[in-house]
């Protein structure tokens, strides 16, 4: 799959600018290359920074090494980027940083780690002028999918050690070597995705599949959560569920198709019962509920469940 790889330093900036012109040169850059967050930069030193990024399907692992005091994701950054994502991310810095997310103010220690919501603003401020951090962003709704109470998760410092190091060492180590990225593809991110989840807590068949091996069987799972969410989206595809599972639609294709079923048919199953449900509740017009369980056309809503249940919707009210 197309890997993304994205780089930012002040190494890229136009020769013989001040100070001032500097900072607003790399600010410009910094917006062009992602715009989640502004940049505190330190006023008592020159400013360096470097940003790195990879980008793998829904998810994203970077580095960011410079002079600056503090990092930001404003009300703004929030509405603008519509991200629900979260986000891991270790101090490696060597001081503490000082944390401000979701109401919660914490210290957050060098090698530590939180876990932010991107559709939250936060605030982060250094107790130097230099900034060292790594982080993984990672999709909702497949890591809510492993770990459901993940948003107990957010906004408190994370000891450092177990999984989540791994992860962010794992996530370290595939910006160092892209080319193997480009080659492994989503089979890292799903890696990483992993690690995340038993080390933010995944229980029970999910973390023991997870820590025996069973990886394809931990993100079926997911990806079957997931769709029993979104199934009556009327424009829910295979490539939108395999971005939620932070998979490539292919791989996801596989899993199910492994499982006994494809992405048509369960989806096509998922809206029939849903519309049976309503239906036998007598609640509505056929065509509302029709439209409300995902389909677009009620004529191809009507045949579809009548060679479901060998009834029309009509008949089926009540009942």
């Amino acid at each position: 799959m197309n890997v993304i790889r994205k780089i930012v330093s002040t190494e890229m900036l136009s020769p013989g600018l001040d100070e001032r012109r500097r900072i607003r040169q790399f600010a410009d850059l910094v917006r062009h290359f992602s715009d989640s967050a502004d940049f505190d930069p330190a006023m008592d030193v020159q400013f360096r920074a470097t940003m790195n990024s990879l980008y793998i399907g829904s998810t994203i692992i970077g580095n960011c090494n410079g002079t600056f005091t503090g990092v930001r994701r404003e009300r703004s950054h929030v509405l603008a980027s519509k991200d629900d994502r979260y986000c891991l991310t270790r101090n490696a810095g060597n001081l503490d940083g000082q944390v401000v997310h979701l109401g919660s103010e914490f210290n957050l220690r060098p090698g530590a780690l939180t876990l932010f919501k991107l559709d939250e603003p936060f605030h982060s401020a250094e107790r130097s002028s230099h900034t060292q951090f790594g982080c993984v962003y990672l999709p909702a709704a497949a890591l809510r999918a492993m770990v459901p109470g993940v948003d107990d998760m957010v906004g408190r410092e994370l000891e450092p050690g177990g999984a989540l190091s791994l992860a962010m060492d794992y996530g370290d180590m595939l910006i160092k070597h892209p080319d193997a990225v480009d080659e492994a593809g989503m089979a890292a991110a799903a890696h990483l995705l992993d690690l995340a989840a038993i080390g933010l807590g995944a229980r029970g068949d999910l973390a023991t599949t997870a820590q025996r091996g069973g990886l394809r069987a931990v993100r079926l799972k997911a990806v079957l959560m997931i769709l029993e969410r979104r199934f009556a989206e009327p424009d829910f595809s295979a490539q939108k569920l395999a971005s939620a599972a932070g998979l490539s639609e292919r791989y996801v294709n596989e899993l199910l198709f492994e499982a006994g079923a494809g992405f048509t048919t369960r989806l096509n199953e998922l809206r029939m019962r849903k519309a049976a449900e309503l239906l036998a509740r007598g609640d509505g017009r056929v065509s509302d509920i029709a439209f409300e369980c995902g389909f677009n056309d009620l004529s191809y809503f009507n045949r579809s469940f009548r060679r479901r249940f060998g009834l029309t919707p009509t008949a089926a009210r009540g009942k």
